[in-house]
């Protein structure tokens, strides 16, 4: 579909025209559910993010400015929801769970897994620290596989711009998750028998 013709689409739907939002959603829908099953990965999830996104998006149709592409919009939509979705879902099993006896290799001892769990959780706390487009990048590439090109096509942004929020952001994140860990293991005032 044209750009014009889209913009033309979403301002009458903006309206309140029921013929244009089912324009809207028939022209935009097989795109949108498509980037909502790659970054889910799970069908019922990907229908629930795209009635999400198009409920957000009417509610807002009547803001919306005319500039850059509207798939454009939705996938950002779609993609913020995503990330929320994966925010609330962070993995949260208590630590006597996940340092249980059968969750560990022969080869660990719970000191390990309690290591593995403290770096972990310090590299999700470094990538939520950092700004949300090179957020949405690495965990497109880290957590769901997808390419430089594709998340450059989710996000709507040059190749070599994904390619950049990646090498930054590793380093980034190496350096606040490393200091979140040093301060970790930097012992306290009491344990040294130090005054502060």
């Amino acid at each position: 579909m044209a750009e014009a013709v889209a913009w033309d689409i979403v301002r009458l739907a903006a309206q309140g025209n029921a013929a244009a939002r089912r324009d809207l959603v028939g022209a935009t829908l097989d795109d949108l559910w498509s980037l909502a099953m790659r970054l889910t990965r799970r069908p019922n999830e990907a229908d629930d993010v795209v009635q999400e996104t198009y409920a957000r998006v009417f509610a807002t149709l009547d803001r919306l400015e005319p500039t850059g592409r509207f798939e454009g919009y939705l996938a950002r939509i779609a993609t913020n929801l995503v990330l929320e979705r994966w925010r609330r879902a962070r993995p949260t099993a208590p630590v006597t769970e996940a340092l249980s006896a059968e969750a560990l290799e022969p080869w660990q001892t719970v000191a390990d897994a309690e290591d593995d769990r403290r770096r972990l959780a310090a590299i999700w706390a470094a990538v939520g620290q950092l700004e949300p487009q090179p957020r949405a990048a690495v965990l497109l590439f880290y957590a769901q596989g997808e390419s430089c090109d594709g998340i450059g096509r989710i996000l709507d942004v040059p190749v070599g711009t994904v390619k950049t929020w990646l090498h930054r952001s590793r380093d980034q994140v190496r350096q606040r998750a490393g200091a979140m860990l040093q301060d970790d293991h930097a012992p306290s005032h009491a344990q040294t028998g130090e005054s502060p």
